[in-house]
């Protein structure tokens, strides 16, 4: 038998498997690659401090628990993004590098959750002096769907 016709059949099965997102392993469809775009766009925010994309992406119902349930100590919500993160990141930070490589999205009704893993390295001044930070973790975005956009209610 013909080798061209024993692999016919394999090429065929390779080319019906799922496409993923550039740079990940997540199916690329519209739903995911809405979410994926949504991160970097985040990022790029970020690593250019731009603040009114973050502020235009970030919901006016934003919550965070710093990762302790326990405690509510250190909770906080949009009005402390806007009271210490923003002026923070807009007047101490000088420089910021992000990278963000995407493991996983998932959808839960009307939200949208967004599992990486994150280097990023800042450039800040602290009591007077210029400093740098570089950090690398995992972390999540949480989205909600408000009058039809996706926006950032958890995980910054």
């Amino acid at each position: 038998m013909n080798a061209r016709f024993l692999m016919l059949p394999i090429l065929l099965v390779a080319a019906c498997g799922p496409k993923y997102i550039e740079g990940t392993k997540i199916e690329d469809t519209e739903r995911n690659r809405e979410i994926a775009e949504l991160v970097e766009r985040y990022r790029l925010a970020v690593e250019h401090r731009d603040l009114d994309t973050l502020r235009s992406m970030i919901s006016r119902d934003y919550f965070a628990n710093a990762g302790t349930t326990a405690e509510s100590d250190d909770d906080y919500g949009y009005d402390y993004l806007e009271k210490k993160v923003i002026p923070t990141l807009r007047d101490d930070v000088k420089s910021v590098q992000y990278r963000i490589v995407l493991r996983n999205i998932t959808f839960q009704g009307n939200r949208a959750f967004a599992d990486y893993e994150f280097w990023y390295k800042f450039y800040y001044v602290d009591g007077g002096k210029d400093r740098w930070v570089s950090k690398n973790n995992f972390n999540r975005l949480e989205f909600a769907k408000e009058d039809g956009v996706w926006r950032i209610v958890g995980g910054l």
